[in-house]
This record gives C-alpha cells, structure tokens and sequence, in this order.
C-alpha cells in the first residue's frame, strides 16, 4: 500500500523527497488503526476471536497435552522403571480431616447428588488403605467428596503419587470426551496473602498453554468477566481439577491462608488433592495458640507409609540386573544388614522413594556402563551409620559425583567440578535471593542483581564497543557512540521503570493492545513531543510530526508483549525462545516506527537516535529477554554458571537426574537436595 501512494504521489507531481515521506510516515500510521481499534474492542468485549475454541475442546487439547508431557517426565524421572515402587499408605489422623459422617452427608446433599456411586464409598477412614494403582479407586469411588489430603514424609513420594493419580485420570478409561481433568499445581509460587487462588491458577495454566489465553467461545458482551480467558473459564466452570503439591514449601506464617484460598475458592463438592508433609500440614491447621483452627472443607486424609527394607533391597536389586544374569549378588550384603535390623539408621535413609532414588545413583550401573566404575554398595556398610542424618548426608554429598560421572554412550560437556559449583549457586539463588522458592525460572536469574546494575553492565558494554569503533574508524566515531549508548541506557530506564514486566512476574502470557490509560497518556506525550520537534521546521511538519508520534504513543500505551497461542505446553527453552522474539520484534516495530515519523518530520539524523531510544524502552518494558541475558553473561564470566545455562539445566534433567521439569520451570530432585547444596562450600 506505500509503495501505491509513493507511485500516485510521483504521478501527481509531488517529486520532493521530503513532502512524499511526510505524507507516507501519515498514511502509514492511519493504516495501523483500524486493526488496532478491533483487536481492542474484540479483547475488551471477550469476543471470540478466530481460532476460539469451546470449553470441552479446550479441555480435550490441554488433556491430551498435559498426557503426554507427564508421561514425557515419568519416563525421565523413570517412575516405571525396573517397575513402578509400591508405595503403601493409610488413613491419616482423624483430627486433619473431615468427619466420616460428614463427608457422607456433603456428597449426598450435593446439587445433582453424589458424583460417584454410594456404594463403593468406604465404610470409614480405615477403608481408605491401599498401595500402588488403588490410589485411583481411593480418590474416584471411595472418597465420597472426591476431596483428598496426601500426607507423607520428606521423600516419601507425594508427588509422584499425584503424577501416578494425574496419569491415571487422564487415561481413556477415567475421562470422557470433554470432560474434567487434573492439572498440578506446585503451590511454591503461591502468596494467598496477596493473590487470588484462582487468578494464580489461571496464570499458571497460560504460562506453561499459551493457547488457553485466548478468549473463549461464548462469552458475550458485558458478561462481567474481570478474565475471559479459556483457562479462567475452565476453572470457573469446574472443568479443572486441582492437584495442589507442596502445601509444606509455602512459608509457615502463610500455609493457614492457603488453606482458607482453598475452601473459599472451591466448595465442599468440587474434587481437588493437596499434598503436604504430615508436621507442617499440623501446623497449618493449628497455627498459634488461640489462633482460629483453618480446616479444609470435605477432605478425607491418607499418610504414605515406609518402605519395608524387603522392598527397597528387592528394587535395588532388580534395578542393578540381578535376575538377568548381571550382577548376581551386588546387594546381598547391605540386604542381610537391613534384615537383620530394620530399623537401623540405614534403613531408615532407604525406607523412602528419595532415598532408594539416590542409592541406585550411586551404585546401580546405568545402561552401557560397567560395574567396574562405580562404588558397590558394600560401601554403605563402612560409612557413619549414627544417624539417619548422617547417612543422608553420604548419600546427597556421593549423589552429584555418581550423577556426573563419565558415561560411554553421554559425555558431559561440564566437568563434576563445573557442575557442583553451578547447582550449588543456583541453589543458594533459590534460598536466599528467591527466599527459598524452589522453581529455577530463567526469568528470575536476574534478580541476583538490582536493575541499575544490569543497565550499567549494558552501558559499560556499550562503551567498550564505542572505543573499538573508535580506534578502528576514527576518535569522531566516539562522540556519536557514546551519544546512542546514552540513548539507549535512558531508553532501558524507562523501560524498566514504567512497565510492569520483572524478574518476578515472569514473561507475559497475553498477545494483543489494551485500552487503558497509558494510551491517553501516550498519545498525549506522543502529540506534544511532535509538535516540539516539528515547529523549528514549520507549521506543516509540526502537524505531520504530532500526528505520527501520537499514534505511535498511542499504540505502545496499549500494546501488551506475549507468546503466541500453541496447543503443546512450552518447555523453559520455548519460552525463552518466544520472549527473546518478542524483544527483538518490539525492538524492530518501535525503532522503526519512532524513527521513520520523527526523522521524516525533522532529520534523519534525528529520527535514528529517537527511534533506538523509543525501541528499546519498548522492548525492555514488554520482554524479561534482556534483564536474563545481561544476568547470565555477567554470572558466566564470574563463572557461577554456565555460558550455555538452558543447555546444562536440560541435561541436568533429562540425563543426570538432578532437576525435574514442572511446566515451564526447573527443580531440584527434591526441596533436601537443594537445601544441602545450598549449604554447600564452594571450595
């Protein structure tokens, strides 16, 4: 279309350069109006857009998805592999829970009746008992309420009974075509003293389905929805089933509130899980002394019990190939020590899934690896057995070494020493910069240093490449350097000062331009600073200046960053991927934008450092991309971590062992392994 009224404006006899980039830089803004105007009216109203999809179809897309990525990190975490633990539980305190009674009374005076049928209810909390798979039986037909409270020791394998539980939901056999699902919610992220339940909930779902942020079929015009988003109107219309892990990883004062989030934000009759350790769970309830006592509505309880030492020796000995021909007798001494006492400190340490998980680390061989490379088991014999204490701290001080040594089949690109001196940063970031939140998120890698600092180390950055330029073409070079570094560290100030977009609340989730009271205000700046810059040059480029750079005030008062819609869950590499082209592409649309009508309407010159100016303000403001990167390369170069990060923190995952994945964040194994490195010495 510019290049049309380039051509009529020719054939008119408009041959001044000038004149004809005026009139351009004019129409060209009035051309981005109208899509402006109806992407605005669209999200403001909650129409549906394009690819809008109804609520079941929405549900079946995030269940499939949410299948094969939990099936994707059992696999990692080899949750099935040599077989799936037998994990045993029983019926949890009756002073945690809701009375038998009771329970049975809420489900039948639900609206609808019961949702599950009443005779396969158990007779009482003793019925609740079971092991392995009967933990789907025990949540969908047992319970009457649907309603469950998984209590358990450090290690002792809540979460992986709720992965079991969410797999076992999402199968064909326990899910219809467009109905309820479960989602995992780590509760470690959640401030019930500052946010709301289901708002975080929506956010967590958009951050790792980008496709459930777009508006939902159906809502109509002055609905009253605050969010018309998919996943808010999953959640709302009881579409989502919440598993909420890790109620123990919220700070103390704060687990009571939790707790009252959850009643207030679903009732008695809505299924829902949380899982916690049995001590801080107690304390939830009772807080203080005269404090009210905060109890989660309609909840039966289960406490996972111990692993008997038969159990774990015959896992380990199967793990390490015995019955195959391989390894005949590799932990027969260490089983006949734990017959012999059961309840020694060693077996204390091997009576849980953590525990199990680190000794078959360090002595078990893996695929394509000699035994004759690895420590023997026989060593667990010899070390100090005084405490259970002190034979954790073997296993988690023999755990990176045995995770990190050579493998035949997957070199490391990272020596034990490099990767020690990584997680054990990473690990002190989470516990004293994070204030011992356990999601290791790129975007928050850059909280280890206040804003300036990285805006500094931009500048500084900026200065060395003005003093190359300088020797290479000239010192005249240094002055115009110099004057654009300047430009563009005020345009990241401003960025960073008055956009909403930290370390903190992560990347954005929604793609479109907002109406709001920052496009007034940007339309307004927008229009003064034009008439400014273009009266010097006459009352015609004054007009012409004001109007474009009003326009494009307008439109980055309105103008809201985010990935765009998927049907898969991201990885943390994805979303990294995805705001990095978000910055760039703001950065582009503004320099451009501000450049062209600010240059067109005075000098080029000009219009080169205003529009690099108004760019990277965009862009630092709509993308977290830049804080991370500046981080990263200065904790690179003091080698607290790695150049390559998103590559190690993968392979820590997927072949060390050492994190998993939770939708778009990273965590330690386990909320110990993390503590210990972080009370680690460097040297």
């Amino acid at each position: 279309m510019l290049l049309a009224v380039t051509g009529v404006l020719w054939a008119w006899g408009v041959d001044r350069v000038d004149a004809v980039g005026k009139v351009i830089s004019v129409v060209a803004a009035l051309l981005g109006l109208p899509p402006l105007v109806v992407t605005a009216f669209r999200m403001r109203w909650g129409t549906p857009g394009p690819g809008s999809v109804s609520l079941g179809e929405a549900a079946d897309m995030l269940a499939e998805a949410a299948r094969r990525q939990w099936e994707a990190e059992a696999r990692v975490r080899r949750l099935n592999d040599p077989y799936p633990l037998p994990v045993a539980w029983e019926a949890a305190d009756p002073e945690s829970t809701e009375e038998w009674t009771l329970l049975r009374a809420a489900a039948e005076q639900a609206p609808g009746g019961p949702s599950n049928d009443p005779s396969r209810w158990a007779d009482g909390p003793e019925g609740l008992s079971g092991s392995g798979n009967d933990i789907e039986e025990v949540f969908l037909q047992r319970i009457p309420t649907r309603r469950l409270v998984v209590l358990g020791e450090p290690g002792a394998g809540k979460t992986m009974l709720l992965i079991r539980l969410l797999l076992a939901l999402l199968s064909p056999a326990h899910r219809e075509p467009g109905g309820p699902l479960p989602f995992l919610f780590p509760l470690a992220s959640f401030d019930p003293t500052r946010q709301d339940l289901r708002a975080w909930m929506t956010h967590q779902l958009i951050q790792e389905y980008p496709m459930l942020g777009s508006p939902a079929a159906g809502i109509s015009a002055g609905s009253g929805l605050r969010d018309d988003s998919l996943a808010r109107t999953l959640i709302d219309n009881g579409f989502v089933i919440p598993l909420f892990d890790g109620l123990d990883e919220l700070p103390r004062a704060v687990r009571p509130h939790a707790l009252q989030s959850v009643n207030e934000a679903f009732p008695a009759q809505h299924p829902l899980v949380l899982s916690s350790r049995a001590a801080e769970y107690g304390q939830a309830l009772a807080p203080a002394r005269n404090a009210t006592v905060v109890r989660l509505n309609g909840v039966a309880g289960i406490v996972l019990r111990p692993l008997n030492a038969t159990v774990a020796t015959a896992y380990l000995s199967r793990d390490a190939g015995e019955g195959t021909g391989r390894n005949a007798g590799r932990w027969s001494r260490t089983a006949n020590a734990l017959q012999d006492d059961p309840g020694s400190p060693l077996a204390q340490a091997l009576s849980t899934p953590l525990g199990l998980f680190l000794a078959r680390t360090i002595y078990n061989p893996r695929p394509g690896e000699s035994t004759a490379e690895i420590p023997h088991p026989d060593d667990l014999l010899n070390i100090d057995r005084s405490s259970r204490a002190a034979v954790e701290h073997h296993l988690f001080r023999a755990f990176l070494p045995a995770a990190y040594r050579p493998h035949p089949s997957h070199p490391c690109p990272w020596s034990l020493e490099q990767a020690e001196r990584y997680l054990a940063f990473l690990a002190r970031h989470l516990e004293n910069t994070l204030a011992g939140s356990p999601h290791i998120a790129w975007w928050q890698v850059s909280a280890s240093f206040p804003t300036r600092h990285l805006i500094l180390a931009l500048g500084f950055g900026g200065l060395l490449t003005s003093l190359l330029a300088s020797l290479l073409l000239g010192w005249p070079v240094l002055g115009g350097g110099l004057l654009v570094v300047a430009l563009l560290c005020a345009g990241a100030t401003a960025g960073a000062m008055f956009t909403p977009v930290h370390e903190h609340s992560g990347p954005n989730i929604r793609v479109g331009w907002l109406p709001n009271i920052f496009v007034i205000a940007g339309a307004g700046s927008g229009l003064v600073a034009g008439l400014v810059l273009g009266l010097p040059f006459g009352l015609r480029n004054a007009v012409t200046t004001a109007v474009g750079a009003a326009l494009v005030g307008g439109l980055a008062g309105g103008l809201s960053a985010g990935v765009p819609t998927t049907s898969a869950a991201l990885s943390p590499h994805d979303l990294l991927a995805v705001d990095r082209r978000v910055f760039i592409g703001l950065w582009i649309t503004g320099s451009l934008a501000a450049g062209s009508v600010i240059g067109l309407g005075t000098r080029w010159q000009l219009g080169v450092l205003c529009g690099l100016a108004f760019g990277t303000f965009l862009a630092t403001g709509g993308a977290v991309w830049w804080r991370y990167a500046t981080a990263h390369m200065l904790l690179a170069a003091r080698r607290r971590l790695p150049w390559r990060l998103m590559r190690f923190l993968a392979d820590a995952h997927v072949r060390r062992g050492v994190l998993r994945r939770v939708g778009t964040v990273y965590q330690f194994r386990h909320l110990t392994l993390q503590r210990h490195l972080a009370r680690r010495d460097d040297s």
